[in-house]
């Protein structure tokens, strides 16, 4: 298969544009570069588009208020290959399914990913602490499970927006589909970091590969449900 030059190019440039700002390592950007690849030879441009946008929300997001985040140590660190993995791991085996079914779950993993970044990434500028997922208690802002409203909003705002260009591949029934997984990925993000990473039983990058399953499972039942 031959891809076009749009198609060529759009990897590399998140590539060079994450090494360029500081958001991937160099083993991370050939991450990306590798998943990217993939995704368009085996399945198309459309499934790619949505991964873009991901990418695109995660910049953004990371960049604001970076000062701020930088002096309370807030910001997010550098992506690594496994970080990469850790988001679009488990959005592989379904890229390599294919159909209707794999279609759901790449929606799923990928809403949960962006869902989890944009609600980490603003949340802990909330006005408001944090509260711990599993006692509600107030935490410290960055506590592994600590929630906010504020957060928990905005993280679902972007699942709604990987729905919206979903349905460039998919009917309608897509948006609440990545709107709803999407929150219930993010929300098993902070259950599992509050109650696994906490305790260093497990990283942030399996934690991340947890809640992207449990994602792309929420959309499946989702999908069933509906239909």
């Amino acid at each position: 298969m031959v891809l076009n030059p749009i198609k060529f190019a759009l990897p590399l440039f998140i590539a060079l544009f994450g090494l360029e700002n500081r958001s991937l390592t160099m083993k991370g950007a050939f991450s990306a570069i590798f998943l990217s690849y993939i995704l368009i030879i085996r399945q198309n441009f459309n499934w790619f588009l949505i991964l873009f946008l991901f990418y695109l929300i995660g910049t953004v997001v990371t960049k604001v208020k970076s000062r701020e985040k930088e002096k309370s140590e807030l910001m997010q660190k550098t992506r690594g290959p496994w970080n990469v993995m850790g988001n679009a791991g488990i959005g592989l085996i379904f890229v390599l399914l294919g159909g209707p079914v794999g279609f759901i779950g790449f929606v799923g993993t990928t809403a949960t990913a962006t869902a989890d970044t944009v609600s980490s990434e603003i949340g802990v500028l909330s006005k408001s602490k944090p509260r711990l997922i599993t006692s509600l208690k107030k935490v410290e802002p960055g506590t592994d499970g600590g929630i906010t409203l504020f957060g928990t909003i905005l993280g679902a705002i972007g699942a709604l927006l990987i729905g919206l260009v979903s349905i460039i591949e998919f009917s309608w029934i897509i948006i609440p589909i990545a709107l709803f997984s999407g929150i219930i990925g993010n929300l098993a993000d902070s259950f599992v970091g509050a109650v696994l990473e906490d305790k260093e039983t497990m990283g942030n990058s399996t934690t991340n590969f947890l809640a992207t399953t449990i994602g792309a499972i929420s959309a499946m039942f989702i999908y069933v449900a509906v239909i």
